[in-house]
C-alpha cells in the first residue's frame, strides 16, 4: 500500500471512529488548520472537521467508507471512494481530492452526488 493510499484509508476510518479518538485519529493525517468542503458544507479546523464527521456518523450509523483508489503527485491526490452501508453494501460512490502538507492532508473536497 502506498503512502497516500494508506493516508486516504487512515482518513476514511476517522469518518467512522469512535467519538472519543475522532479527534487523535485525525490529527494524524491532518494539518491543524485543515480546510475541507463537500457539496453541504465548508468547515476549517481539526476541531470543525471533527464536529462535522460526529454529525455524519449520527446521520449514517454503521456507515463506513473504502478508498478504492488513490492518485497522487506534486503534494496532491484524488482518492475514489465508496460509503458503505450497515451490512457493508455500497451506499454511494464519490471522489475527494487533497493538498498535502508535512505529509498530511491539508486542504480536502468532496465530491458526490448531493
Amino acid at each position: 500500500m502506498s503512502d497516500s493510499q494508506r493516508l486516504w484509508t487512515n482518513y476514511a476510518a476517522c469518518w467512522s471512529a469512535d467519538p472519543g479518538e475522532r479527534l487523535a485519529a485525525l490529527r494524524t493525517v491532518a494539518v491543524e488548520d485543515v480546510a475541507y468542503r463537500d457539496p453541504g458544507t465548508e468547515v476549517g479546523g481539526l476541531t470543525e472537521l471533527a464536529a462535522y464527521m460526529a454529525g455524519f456518523a449520527g446521520a449514517f450509523p454503521g456507515h463506513r467508507f473504502r478508498i478504492d483508489e488513490v492518485l497522487h503527485h506534486h503534494d496532491r491526490s484524488l482518492a475514489r471512494w465508496t460509503q458503505l452501508g450497515e451490512q457493508g453494501e455500497p451506499a454511494t460512490t464519490g471522489v475527494s481530492t487533497a493538498l498535502h502538507r508535512d505529509g498530511r492532508l491539508a486542504d480536502i473536497t468532496g465530491f458526490f452526488p448531493a
